[in-house]
């Protein structure tokens, strides 16, 4: 059987940009190596969600993989926290947090304290701190985003007198999404557990504490000094525990690696057990180094019968920038080195997306992903000329979505694959 490489490109999807004469970035990009895999193989669009959703990139890599993204959803907090190597206990909760600008009446200025590009000082300035009985531990992680993670008496009763403990979101620039000149979110528990209520507080508590922190600390003071925003408040999101989930090897039989940089799609691959593998200028930014994980994935293959590739700048450059240019730059970048896996034998290369990042709206949306499979074998129903031939394909949103492979959601992916694969 084929062995597969699983390509996603975060945020890929866009839609049509006037400079580029109509054109998405992903069809206005020079991509000669995915568009020869469309002319061999087969093409098609896919929502990873129900459109009725917001995309969120955790969730939808979950039901891609074929996952329950309510139901095996462990939190935000524990993905990044896995993402980066910190081992969680059972009796710990975990935040995704983001340092963030906000100005005296709390309200948020900037969701990312205009993209600051290592949270490593701030979090020592701010770790350790104990509130209500609840010990707070901060990790830095890519760029502005960091790790927390609570623990204490407070917490483990919490976790043992609910099934499904949950806090709320502190940070508004994910609660609608993306809100901006509002306040700060107020932490609450859900259901009338006053242990839920002892430790939302205690968030707050923290929150507003190591906001009096921040503001006078040296690293800010310097930001200021410089013109730029103050990293000066914690914002969390995505609260969550340890829990059971079945691997993706007991689920499909497949020995899986995955080579990504950001710590979140790290942090998915370990929880699903896949070997995460660590791959020297792999950054997770622009500027990762796409030579270097094509090497790894190759590489992988070898011991592996599933290799997940990921690329994030696609959606760095959409949502964070806004830049149709900087999205169809990396797009080629990455395309150029994808020029190595022309030799590969007996493998079936997938190209898709998580969700659609267009760069006008700055922001995930419901738009269908572009989607391509590529199999050293025969594909039934594979794009065809009027002559019965394979047309010439350009790998794009409008190609796609005239493809012989259609429309198909997430959770119906691997069973796809599984059935290509075992032609």
């Amino acid at each position: 059987m084929q062995k597969i490489l699983f390509i996603i490109f975060d945020g890929l999807g866009d839609r049509p940009i006037k400079k580029f004469g109509g054109l998405t970035p992903l069809e206005a990009a020079h991509t000669p190596n995915m568009d020869q895999w469309v002319h061999k193989g087969i093409c098609g669009t896919m929502n990873a969600m129900p459109t009725n959703l917001y995309p969120t990139s955790e969730e939808a890599h979950l039901a891609i993989f074929g996952y329950d993204f309510v139901r095996d959803y462990p939190g935000r907090g524990v993905l990044e926290a896995l993402g980066i190597g910190i081992k969680l206990k059972p009796d710990e909760m975990a935040f995704r947090i983001d340092f963030g600008t906000v100005d005296q009446s709390l309200k948020l200025i900037d969701p990312r304290a205009g993209v600051i590009e290592s949270t490593e000082k701030l979090c020592k300035a701010v770790d350790g701190v104990e509130v209500d009985g609840v010990t707070f531990k901060i990790y830095p992680s890519l760029l502005y985003r960091g790790v927390l993670v609570l623990s204490g008496q407070p917490v483990k009763n919490y976790l043992k007198k609910v099934k499904h403990a949950a806090i709320s979101d502190t940070d508004p620039h994910k609660s609608g999404p993306h809100k901006l000149d509002v306040r700060v979110l107020h932490p609450q528990s859900f259901g009338e557990c006053r242990e839920g209520k002892t430790v939302a507080r205690a968030l707050e508590r923290y929150q507003y504490l190591t906001h009096e922190i921040l503001e006078e600390y040296k690293v800010n003071k310097k930001r200021v000094k410089q013109g730029l925003p103050p990293a000066n408040f914690i914002l969390a999101r995505g609260e969550g525990r340890l829990k059971p989930v079945q691997s993706f090897k007991d689920r499909y039989g497949l020995k899986a690696a995955c080579v990504a940089g950001a710590p979140l799609y790290k942090g998915i691959a370990s929880y699903l057990g896949m070997d995460v593998l660590h791959v020297r200028g792999a950054t997770g930014t622009l500027d990762t180094n796409a030579d270097a994980k094509v090497k790894a994935s190759i590489k992988a293959l070898k011991k592996n019968d599933f290799v997940f590739l990921h690329f994030k700048g696609t959606d760095m450059a959409a949502e964070e920038l806004g830049s149709p240019e900087l999205k169809k730059k990396f797009i080629e970048k990455v395309d150029k080195s994808f020029s190595r896996l022309s030799g590969l034998k007996n493998v079936m290369i997938v190209v898709t997306g998580d969700h659609s990042t267009p760069c006008e709206l700055h922001d995930h949306s419901t738009d269908p992903v572009p989607l391509l499979i590529n199999s050293q074998f025969p594909i039934p129903n594979a794009r065809l000329n009027s002559q019965g031939k394979r047309s010439n394909a350009k790998f794009g949103e409008s190609e796609c979505k005239d493809g012989n492979l259609g429309h198909i959601y997430g959770k119906d992916m691997m069973k796809k694959l599984l059935e290509m694969r075992a032609m």
